[in-house]
């Protein structure tokens, strides 16, 4: 998904001239903490909400403010991905998109991008989550779907992070089942260190457990 396909029109722009108390009660109108600054189509740069407060400033326009314009933003033509390390990057609520010639053509918000990510990533499909944790060298997602579908499920989704350890991530599966509890189970047996699982069974809470008893039991 490109951010020119997820582009809001509920948001205003602000010119040079409008004053910092204009900009800020828009921005506290639309629960915003920057707002992008136009002069005519060109985009000038994001003013933030943190350094036109002052009262002393109410009046005065944003380009008389002394205010910090930023020149962030993305292109039409770039992933989502880039728009949420932007977001993440400069805590913004926003970012603005600029065509190929400069043009500015609108901004994504930050709950439009929650919402793409919510539909694409199966948020709302019925199923069970794992969270696995494994050095970065051991992973392989070949292996690990195979396991999930030895069972019958399959993986709606997948997302990796990093882990406390540098050398090690953190896998959480979205998977088309709702009782994991055998999926579980080939995880425990094959050494994988679950960390986390959601899903109905109402005996998984003690999975682990149970299958550390049968374990020491058979090693007896």
């Amino acid at each position: 998904m490109f951010a020119s396909k997820l582009l809001a029109d509920n948001i205003p722009s602000l010119k040079p001239g409008d004053s910092c108390g204009r900009a800020l009660a828009w921005m506290e109108e639309l629960r915003v903490n920057a707002l992008p600054v136009l002069n005519g189509k060109e985009y000038i740069g994001l003013v933030y909400k943190s350094e036109i407060g002052k009262t002393e400033l109410a009046k005065s326009s944003i380009s008389d403010s002394g205010a910090r314009l930023h020149k962030i933003f993305v292109r039409d033509n770039q992933h989502v991905y880039d728009l949420t390390r932007l977001a993440s990057l400069h805590k913004l609520d926003l970012i603005p998109v600029l065509g190929n010639h400069d043009e500015y053509i609108g901004l994504v918000t930050v709950n439009d991008l929650v919402s793409y990510f919510a539909e694409s990533k199966s948020v709302y499909m019925p199923g069970g989550i794992i969270m696995l944790e494994m050095p970065y060298n051991d992973y392989s997602m070949s292996h690990i779907a195979q396991i999930i579908e030895s069972d019958g499920a399959h993986i709606l989704s997948a997302g990796i992070s990093a882990a406390s350890d540098p050398s090690r991530i953190e896998l959480t599966l979205k998977i088309d089942k709702q009782d994991l509890s055998r999926i579980l189970a080939a995880f425990y047996r094959l050494n994988y260190n679950v960390t986390a699982s959601f899903h109905q069974s109402e005996h998984s809470e003690d999975l682990q457990n149970r299958y550390d008893a049968l374990m020491n039991y058979l090693n007896m």
